[in-house]
């Protein structure tokens, strides 16, 4: 059974994550660039790592614990990008750990939640 902790928990973390990919879809625009424009590898990357958070996003309404599980791999690719690819880029790691932590509360909910429905049964 959900205690009220957990209602309040998975809104706020809806929340948190809702707010920073507003702030993500900002900073493509501020961007401006479009995958079209230039073929290269970062430019690709850059929208990938998109990709990956919003499949976490879509997975935070399904299933935090995935949820979780992706926003910390695409913590890890961002560094694995930031260390071989992006040269001038090391400001992304700290603009990146807001979203590593959400990461690790989504699968810290996860893990509660499975365990709550362990016990259920």
């Amino acid at each position: 059974m959900k205690t009220q902790f957990d209602i309040v928990y998975r809104v706020v973390l809806k929340i948190l994550v809702t707010m920073a990919a507003v702030g993500y879809i900002i900073f493509l625009i501020g961007e401006s660039t479009s995958i079209t424009d230039e073929s290269t590898f970062s430019v690709a990357m850059m929208y990938v790592l998109f990709a990956v958070f919003a499949l976490a996003y879509f997975f935070l309404w399904k299933n935090a614990f995935i949820s979780g599980i992706l926003l910390i791999a695409w913590y890890g690719l961002q560094w694995i990008l930031v260390l071989w690819v992006w040269d001038d880029a090391d400001m992304t790691i700290v603009l990146g750990m807001p979203i590593f932590v959400l990461g690790i509360l989504s699968l810290i909910y996860g893990i509660r939640q499975k365990r709550l429905s362990s016990s259920q049964n």
